[in-house]
């Protein structure tokens, strides 16, 4: 178990990475089909279209990779909440209902870790982008707006778990939140992964839909 002190000594935080490369072979994979570009014509020839592509291109690359990196640091659980690195999506404890692990969920054969809340838009504030696309996909087929792999978490789910458990009950007298450090995380993390989207549909656009540079 990986644990460590948050800002406040009293305070205990879990942090759980996880060993996914799925994010990595994704924008890898994309990246390719961007540069199929290579194969039409000459790419780098100085035009309108070479410019967006190049820079649409970069946008998404640079998106993908920050996305990666975070998805590796995987979970944070402190006193306050819990926080899902790879969109930086924090949900107080007051807002959670259940942790659970859903061995029969549909499109997939890998149970999964599960965040229930009372309200799902609340996940959705601010959030932009392949992040809002992500938590939305996330609440409609799994129920809750973070649903990792349980396999791929470096601590035993249940164990995730049962430290959830503790902490929700340790502030069920109602603590207040500094959303600050989060906010200018999420901040961060949104800014990349609406930019990486812009990017991605922008160089799309000028490999598919020609006509329109």
């Amino acid at each position: 178990m990986d644990s460590a002190r948050v800002d406040d000594p009293s305070d205990e935080a879990l942090r759980v990475r996880y060993r996914d490369h799925g994010v990595w072979v994704n924008t890898l994979i994309m990246v390719v089909i961007l540069g199929s570009r290579l194969l039409t014509g000459p790419a780098f020839a100085l035009s309108f279209s070479s410019i967006i592509w190049v820079i649409g291109t970069a946008l998404f690359g640079v998106s993908g990779v920050l996305m990666a990196l975070r998805s590796e640091r995987g979970l944070t659980l402190d006193i306050d909440g819990i926080t899902w690195h790879r969109v930086e999506l924090f949900i107080p404890w007051r807002q959670v209902t259940e942790l659970d692990i859903d061995t029969n969920v549909k499109g997939s054969g890998k149970p999964r870790l599960i965040v229930r809340t009372d309200a799902a838009a609340d996940a959705l504030e601010g959030q932009r982008g392949m992040a809002r696309i992500l938590i939305q996909a996330n609440s409609q087929q799994y129920g809750g707006p973070i649903a990792v792999k349980a396999h791929l978490l470096s601590v035993p789910a249940e164990s995730v778990i049962a430290t959830a458990d503790r902490l929700r009950q340790v502030t069920a007298t109602g603590r207040s939140v500094d959303y600050a450090r989060r906010d200018r995380a999420r901040t961060v993390a949104t800014l990349w992964a609406s930019a990486g989207f812009a990017g991605l549909l922008a160089a799309l656009a000028t490999i598919f839909v020609p006509t329109l540079f």
